[in-house]
């Protein structure tokens, strides 16, 4: 799947996409309140390979519904929902 497909996902699904300098992370798939946001860290994502995989792995996490919250120190539970959202992740990437 091509990086512009991703970003089209995004978009159909109504999920904003935003520039943030978040530390040690390349991003990150929010949920509040019913408005779902990814934040990307384009500083920290070098190819554009690195901005595909980000970007599908968080997309994964809103499809997978595998989610935590972010001060959360269940490393059980964000281990099981990271999984998840990786497995999404390599589907969509090998698939097509």
């Amino acid at each position: 799947m091509e990086l512009n497909s991703l970003y089209n996902i995004a978009e159909k699904e109504n999920i904003k996409i935003y520039d943030w300098q978040i530390e040690d992370v390349d991003g990150m798939y929010l949920n509040y309140q019913n408005i779902n946001a990814i934040a990307l860290n384009y500083d920290r994502l070098g190819t554009y390979i690195d901005e595909k995989c980000t970007l599908a792995e968080e997309l994964g996490h809103y499809y997978m519904d595998a989610t935590y919250p972010a001060n959360t120190n269940d490393t059980v539970l964000i281990a099981k929902q990271e999984y998840r959202a990786k497995k999404w992740r390599l589907y969509r990437i090998s698939s097509f």
